[in-house]
């Protein structure tokens, strides 16, 4: 064990109070860089009836965003309720999860009567023997969208003062109708002043569906456009790290993680966990972690990625691999997202320079792997919105087949423009 003043109890505990490669972050503290988009939320959920939407590109840090803002504004005396949607999720399921949710309490609590202050103006009314059911433990069936609305004030009342519900990858709920039941519970959950919160959590297509549905929707949800994250906070995760174990990381090492990482915090924190194993389990006692431990670290990182992306990339570069690999490696060569073909293949004959035994492609053959990586044999890894200009069909790959790149000993221009001069 090999990090001066740390055993490996006390190793283990540094790396889970200051590294969330697998969960969701909870506390604004580790929540790097999204202090402004937490404001916002702040300033939002203020108003009476008023919801959030978040969204962005996968991988981006949603969900951590999500829960966070909803420990912040859920009342202490229970935890917010966390829900995840799935293709076969619809509203009045959906539904029934958070009023169960919403009842796992003291028992003792469900029997009592509602007692808590209403506000001024209209208030659904459940039923009595939706109330008898409830009281007992038991959800009731709803069939309409006021009778929903009724049982979810009643329940919410008996959870705690001021309950948050997430509801995480709402794209996933596909059918139009279902989208259309919660946009119009959401407008009736605000009219009526349902005492709960709803952060929902989403690619940006769900929010602008979910708002075709029911224009009026607009007044009750606040947008939180998540962007990938830029490079001080990428600095920070790793900082974060290094100063609770006490180690030393050259400059070098730390901008290189945070440019392969592509400003998606799962990297960040993935690539730096592993650094930190590679030198903790390292043969002699160290203060630094060297270049070997990072060249380790990137190898395990590459393995544990999500195997969605991994056999994304492999069905991608299955035939011809290097050149597949080689032509993706080109397109992610460089800060800008959407590209042209032409300053790819210029990227593409710089690559080709750095590798020992390989010939490049000439033009025509490479044009040809272009367009092959957009077909579904290929797995669509890539797309092209007008004619000559190309970006990847799910930005979180990029970040991956940067990943693949360091694996490999290619180290690919800079992810961002003030990169080579921060690193200088």
């Amino acid at each position: 064990m090999s990090i001066v003043g740390f055993d490996r109890l006390s190793f283990e505990k540094a790396l889970k109070q200051t590294l969330s490669p697998t969960t969701p972050i909870r506390s604004a503290e580790f929540l790097r860089g999204r202090d402004k988009k937490l404001e916002d939320i702040r300033r939002a959920v203020i108003q009476p009836g008023r919801h959030i939407f978040i969204y962005g590109d996968r991988g981006v840090g949603k969900t951590s965003l999500a829960q966070t803002a909803a420990f912040e504004h859920q009342s202490a005396e229970q935890s917010p309720i966390l829900l995840a949607c799935d293709p076969s999720s619809g509203f009045y399921r959906i539904l029934g999860d958070l009023a169960s949710k919403l009842l796992a309490i003291d028992p003792a609590a469900t029997k009592v009567t509602t007692s808590s202050k209403k506000s001024a103006g209209y208030s659904p009314i459940l039923s009595a023997d939706a109330q008898h059911s409830v009281e007992r433990g038991q959800i009731p069936e709803v069939k309409s969208i006021n009778e929903a609305v009724a049982l979810i004030d009643f329940v919410a009342r008996r959870h705690s003062h001021s309950p948050v519900a997430v509801v995480d990858e709402f794209e996933r709920i596909r059918d139009p109708i279902e989208r259309t039941l919660f946009a119009d519970f959401i407008k009736q959950v605000g009219d009526q002043s349902i005492p709960i919160t709803f952060v929902f959590c989403g690619v940006g297509a769900a929010l602008e569906e979910l708002l075709d549905a029911h224009h009026s929707c607009y007044r009750y949800l606040t947008s939180v456009a998540l962007e990938r994250l830029g490079y001080d906070p990428r600095l920070e995760i790793i900082d974060g790290a290094r100063n609770a174990l006490n180690l030393h990381i050259d400059d070098t090492t730390r901008f290189r993680i945070a440019a392969i990482s592509d400003g998606f915090p799962h990297y960040v924190h993935l690539v730096t966990e592993k650094l930190m194993w590679e030198v903790f389990q390292d043969d002699h006692v160290v203060t630094r972690a060297e270049a070997r431990h990072f060249t380790a670290a990137i190898k395990s990182a590459v393995q544990d990625i999500e195997p969605h992306l991994k056999v994304t990339y492999d069905l991608a570069t299955q035939k011809y691999s290097d050149e597949y690999q080689e032509v993706l490696w080109a397109v992610a060569d460089h800060h800008e997202l959407k590209r042209r073909s032409s300053a790819i293949f210029n990227s593409y004959i710089r690559i080709m320079r750095h590798r020992p035994g390989r010939m490049a492609l000439p033009r025509d053959r490479f044009n040809t792997r272009m367009n092959m990586l957009k077909r579904s044999t290929h797995g669509a890894i890539l797309k092209a919105n007008r004619q000559g200009w190309y970006e990847f069909n799910e930005n979180i790959l990029r970040g991956y087949v940067r990943l693949r790149a360091e694996e490999q000993g290619v180290q690919l221009d800079a992810e961002h423009p003030l990169e080579a001069r921060l690193v200088g």
